[in-house]
């Protein structure tokens, strides 16, 4: 299963064939014919508890070139409109990132079929020609790490270890740690914290496949496993500040590092993975009014400020929007 907090891809399973096969129309007929009787597509598209659509691909065409694969969607008639077949494929390119060796997706798609040739855009496909007087798209699979040459974002490890607990000073818990997580923690000893520790960047290593929320381990890109900072970016965060399917953003430098302009650096590196991996458009930076050096990051990656207001625990927070693009 994946999310981007708007759409789920999950495996399709035999009991989703009547929900498969009653969201076929006209529409699909058109470009798909009549469809195999017993559906069995790679995954399901759903949208809370309704089956939306799915999502499919395969290998063995005659036009592919080895590590290619093409893809084919279909959204149902009363969902469309809504960018959920954008999403889904999407999110299968961030499926073929991290569970697959594919190295290139293609799409094939009708001349006539104007809302596919639109999405060919949205999702990244570059036209490749015309295979049996069809638009053919290609595109490659992105990258799990990005680099600028300064700083490099990859998955969170359990190598981490030492860093994540050298990064949990004061700094990082007065603004990052929610009420009561200071006493929680202190009140572990110093073998629990790591333990804790521990089974927290094991469960965030292994989150990275599914979403909504990625988390980056940052170093400098000439020293790997270096950690000189952390960032994630959240797209279903639960504040509702922020609308599901767009992304928050939260950074904190390793305090050997602070001051060197690494957050900033790793911060763009995350806009350019959500371009890649997801159809969110915006990313959020909400950042506490006092907190100086994460407001000089949100200006340093163009972020503008749209509102303030006050949390529930008393702070003035400064909310901050900037594109995805």
């Amino acid at each position: 299963m994946i999310t981007d907090g708007v759409v789920v891809i999950r495996r399709w399973q035999p009991d989703d064939i009547p929900a498969l096969v009653a969201g076929r129309d006209d529409e699909f007929h058109r470009y798909m014919s009549e469809g195999v009787p017993d559906p069995d597509p790679f995954a399901c598209i759903t949208v809370g508890r309704d089956i939306v659509g799915w999502v499919d691909y395969d290998s063995p065409r005659e036009w592919l070139e080895p590590g290619e694969v093409n893809v084919g969607y279909n959204v149902f008639p009363h969902h469309r409109g809504r960018g959920h077949a954008t999403r889904a494929v999407q999110l299968l390119m961030h499926h073929f990132a991290v569970r697959t060796d594919v190295r290139v997706a293609t799409l094939l798609i009708d001349p006539a079929n104007e809302p596919s040739l639109a999405l060919a855009g949205r999702a990244h496909f570059s036209r490749a020609g015309e295979v049996n007087g069809e638009p053919y798209f290609k595109r490659p699979v992105p990258p799990l790490t990005y680099t600028d040459g300064v700083v490099r974002i990859r998955r969170l490890s359990v190598e981490d270890i030492e860093a994540d607990l050298e990064a949990k000073d004061e700094e990082q818990i007065k603004w990052l740690w929610l009420p009561g997580h200071r006493e929680t923690w202190e009140a572990m000893t110093p073998s629990q914290q790591r333990d804790h520790a521990l089974r927290g960047l094991q469960a965030r290593h292994e989150a990275f496949g599914s979403g909504p929320k990625w988390e980056f381990g940052v170093d400098a890109a000439d020293q790997p496993g270096s950690y000189v900072a952390y960032v994630d970016c959240d797209l279903n965060l639960v504040s509702g500040r922020v609308p599901p399917g767009e992304a928050n953003i939260s950074y904190s430098a390793h305090p050997a590092c602070r001051g060197r302009g690494y957050v900033s650096r790793a911060v763009r590196l995350v806009l350019l993975f959500l371009h890649d991996h997801t159809a969110t458009r915006r990313a959020h930076i909400i950042v506490d009014a006092e907190n100086v050096a994460s407001l000089r990051v949100a200006a340093a990656v163009g972020a503008e400020e749209t509102n303030r207001f006050v949390n529930e625990h008393g702070r003035t927070m400064i909310h901050h929007v900037v594109a995805v693009a």
